[in-house]
């Protein structure tokens, strides 16, 4: 198959309106890590909408118990075709914030996908219901254009409990680090330049937060008063 016809396929899968299918009911389960009185519905989450494709796909399925947070677990999904091809990492989270019913529009739900213009709209498909469903969608594409195989060795992490801070994510990496070595990670879940133009982040070196407490003087001044003959705190020195 050519490229042009694999992208044509692709199309016509989109076109067909199976992906809306799937995102809607992916949104329709009330995700949301912040609650726990309904955490069988998180576990449902990865039994019914992500461990059936991937299984489809040939992937072998692990489910982790989170070290860190009782009810939010991990899915690890690996497929090897062969080991001396080059291994591809991927990352979702199921998991929601609150649905917030009562500040949407009269009419609508955040449990139901609904579409205005070429938008569509329900909690999950902006963070991260959407992406991750692409991605599947992809492989699926990937693997019947090309006859059965992807042509690479892929794994996937999905977490539920990504919006109260990824409790466990770190402690989980650390324990499988051998499942989850690869050779490139691709993680569709952060931010963009605008609404109409797909950004793409080529590395990352880490972030750490910090807290910066500055003491200029022993006294306190007022800027207002003296204005710029007084330096002020956050303004290089050098």
């Amino acid at each position: 198959m050519t490229g042009e016809q694999a992208v044509a396929l692709a199309t016509a899968y989109f076109d067909s309106g199976e992906l809306r299918r799937i995102l809607a009911r992916r949104i329709a389960l009330a995700t949301e890590s912040q609650r726990h009185d309904d955490d069988a519905g998180i576990l449902l989450y990865l039994e019914q909408e992500i461990m059936p494709p991937l299984r489809a796909l040939g992937f072998e399925l692990q489910l982790f118990d989170n070290p860190e947070a009782a009810n939010r677990p991990f899915l690890i999904a690996v497929r090897i075709e062969d080991p001396s091809l080059p291994t591809l990492l991927s990352y979702g989270h199921g998991d929601v914030v609150f649905g917030d019913d009562e500040n949407w529009r009269t009419g609508l739900s955040p449990w139901e996908l609904s579409e205005e213009g070429d938008r569509w709209y329900g909690r999950g498909s902006a963070d991260n219901k959407g992406q991750h469903s692409i991605n599947l969608a992809a492989l699926e594409q990937v693997f019947q254009a090309r006859g059965g195989k992807l042509g690479f060795n892929c794994k996937l992490i999905f977490e539920m409990g990504e919006e109260i801070g990824s409790p466990g994510l770190t402690a989980i990496c650390q324990q499988q680090r051998e499942l989850l070595q690869a050779d490139l990670f691709i993680a569709s879940d952060g931010p963009r330049l605008n609404a109409t133009q797909p950004t793409l982040f080529l590395g990352s070196r880490g972030c750490i937060n910090f807290r910066l407490s500055i003491h200029a003087r022993d006294k306190r001044l007022s800027l207002w008063q003296l204005g710029g003959i007084t330096q002020q705190s956050r303004n290089p020195t050098g």
